[in-house]
């Protein structure tokens, strides 16, 4: 009896020692994993020196560096005010003719639109009585200074005659000048003067060459004056209008050369001049108002568009810059991988700003004398996929 217990607790004994022995086992693998864990999770890789060389790794400290600063801006395309017209009617009517329809190209004093008007009429009435009474005053006026070298009349009938001769030139010129402000030409008054007929339809003419972007008149409608009809625009030379922080405001200046992109034309560049520069700021947005004048012979560029605008400094300045090679992209994300040590990379997300001469500038994620890898940086970046994807 006393043997057979002996034997049990031996073999007792020798199972839990090959527990604890497990359990040592399975603690170890469990830090293995941990530390492995941990080491994806910090974003560190690690990779020896024939790996490092096979790769082609280099780096290179983070410093200022003196670089021309390219600004990029959003805008939107807009039409020159100084190259549009706002067309209207001078006179009350009806329309009874409408040429001009939106998108057609018109030259300068081409007909829009015809108006039927009694007030034009009625002006056209007494510009030919005027002319009439003008007519009837000169040779009455002439014929007084024929008669009055042979003292058949009077001086005073002669200056009575003359008086009214020198009023019907002024009441013929008061009655065409009020007919060309009703908007009618000289070869219209020509006309209606050589027939002796009132015509009490006047042609809306177009005062710019370029085209229709508006109409506000159908035809048989009633128009007043007050109401605008049609708004022409030259869009061989635009505007893009921008709103630029406060704070870069200062790099801004009139006359600098801008490069400006449209959404439709995504790898056109149109280059135009900084014009305007608003002398205020918006409250709600603490940005100022610029404007760019772009040429713009193709017509490519439309109103509305949007734009992406582009501003060099003239200057250099001063910035914490990384070489483009040093960055990758993860998605919208930039980062890039920071050397611990001479096997040990650290992936680290990093807020870029503008870019210049193959430099990003960096907003925030590394500092100044860190050293960070600028060549190979794709392998690293493959190595922590490839670590994402073991985890998987």
């Amino acid at each position: 009896m006393f043997h057979r217990m002996i034997f049990v607790m031996a073999i007792a004994i020798i199972f839990l020692s090959g527990c604890d022995s497990k359990q040592q086992v399975d603690k170890v693998e469990n830090h293995k994993e941990q530390d492995k864990e941990s080491a994806n999770n910090s974003g560190i890789v690690t990779l020896n020196k024939d790996a490092i060389e096979t790769a082609g790794i280099k780096t290179e400290v983070v410093s200022l560096r003196p670089l021309r600063i390219e600004y990029t801006f959003s805008g939107k395309v807009d039409v020159n005010e100084t190259r549009l017209a706002h067309v209207s009617s001078r006179i009350p009517g009806r329309a009874v003719e409408v040429y001009a329809n939106p998108g057609d190209h018109v030259r300068k004093g081409e007909p829009l639109a015809i108006i039927d008007s009694p007030e034009i009429g009625e002006a056209q009435g007494q510009y030919l009585k005027a002319k009439t009474a003008l007519q009837v005053a000169e040779k009455s006026y002439e014929r007084a200074k024929i008669i009055l070298k042979e003292k058949v009349i009077s001086t005073g009938e002669f200056q009575r005659r003359e008086g009214e001769y020198l009023s019907s030139i002024t009441e013929a010129k008061v009655a065409e000048d009020w007919l060309h402000l009703l908007g009618m030409t000289d070869e219209e008054i020509s006309s209606i003067e050589k027939v002796h007929t009132i015509n009490s339809k006047v042609a809306i003419y177009s005062p710019i060459a370029g085209s229709v972007i508006e109409r506000h008149l159908t035809l048989g409608e009633v128009v007043e004056p007050v109401k605008p009809l049609f708004v022409i625009a030259n869009l061989l030379n635009i505007w893009v209008i921008a709103d630029i922080p406060e704070n870069d405001s200062p790099r801004i200046k009139k006359g600098q050369s801008v490069a400006v992109t449209a959404a439709p034309y995504p790898e056109k560049i149109f280059r135009g001049q900084i014009s305007y520069i608003s002398n205020t700021i918006d409250p709600a947005t603490r940005t100022v108002q610029v404007r760019i004048e772009v040429e713009n012979t193709k017509g490519e560029l439309k109103p509305e568009m949007f734009a992406s605008i582009k501003i060099s400094t003239d200057e250099k300045e001063k910035v914490l810059a990384i070489p483009v090679s040093a960055v990758q992209r993860e998605g919208e994300k930039a980062v890039v991988f920071v050397a611990k040590d001479e096997n040990s990379f650290e992936k680290r997300g990093v807020e870029l700003g503008l870019q210049a001469e193959g430099f990003h500038q960096v907003i925030s994620g590394i500092k100044k004398g860190e050293r960070i890898v600028t060549k190979g940086a794709f392998t690293l970046k493959s190595e922590t996929m490839k670590g994402l994807m073991e985890e998987e």
